[in-house]
């Protein structure tokens, strides 16, 4: 893991740890399940199956478009930023946003900031542990073995997840425009393979939509504490005011 990698993952840490006193309802074990136990399962399933048909037909299918990829860098300088993005920085952003969201009211703060947090972290963890148990060798370089799942991948669309469950598709496609980017720029850097960037993205959506889908209880429960209450104005004219009990 590159130093700004583990920086940012322990920023993270630390912030988030500020508000899980505020997450009374944190259940660690059913949340570890979720990808298996949600609806999030259908995600993980045909990512797998994607997973799969990409690795089988590597050879025929992909090995020389990759090659095509490595050799004319494509993305140019632009791949540089699909490095960055896919090491939590948009993650840490938004977990940051939120937080001081929280803080000064916003009454679904503490709770999407530590939705992101618990996403990117599981599939954080998901990752490191396939990379290190499976250890297929990176195409640059043979004798590093860490290349399956892609962690860059994972991260993106762990983000891309939550921001599509939590925001709607509004924002969630262009997150998912994004994490895309920050895959295929992985293959253009010849960081990785087209089978390893998609297990990255079945780990971080299915994270992220397994976490969404097992805190629905919590969302109803926002949903029944928020009102909307009309309001007049000084001066004239009407306006809405909306009302959070805790």
């Amino acid at each position: 893991m590159k130093l700004q990698q583990l920086l940012s993952t322990l920023g993270l840490s630390l912030l988030v740890m500020c508000s899980s006193f505020a997450h009374a309802e944190w259940d660690w074990k059913a949340d570890l399940e979720s990808p298996v136990t949600t609806d999030a399962k259908w995600i993980l399933l045909s990512g797998t199956v994607l997973t799969i048909g990409t690795a089988a037909l590597h050879k025929s299918t992909f090995a020389d478009w990759e090659t095509w990829q490595e050799q004319n860098k494509p993305l140019g300088e632009s791949s540089k930023y699909g490095d960055a993005l896919g090491q939590l920085l948009p993650n840490g952003v938004y977990v940051v946003g939120q937080l001081i969201g929280g803080y000064y009211g916003l009454p679904k703060g503490y709770y999407r900031a530590w939705m992101m947090f618990e996403a990117s972290a599981y599939a954080g963890i998901v990752t490191t542990v396939l990379k290190y148990a499976i250890r297929e060798p990176r195409p640059y370089d043979y004798s590093v073995r860490n290349s399956f799942p892609s962690g860059h991948s994972t991260t993106a669309f762990a983000f891309a997840g939550i921001i599509a469950a939590e925001h709607g598709w509004y924002w969630g496609v262009p997150a998912m425009a994004m994490a895309t980017f920050v895959g295929y720029s992985r293959i253009n850097d010849n960081e990785h393979r087209v089978h390893d960037v998609v297990a990255g993205a079945t780990v971080g959506l299915s994270c992220a939509y397994g976490i969404y889908y097992a805190h629905a209880p919590e969302r109803e429960k926002f949903a029944k504490n928020l009102m909307l209450v009309p309001q007049a104005m000084d001066g004239g004219g009407t306006g809405v005011a909306a009302l959070w009990t805790y």
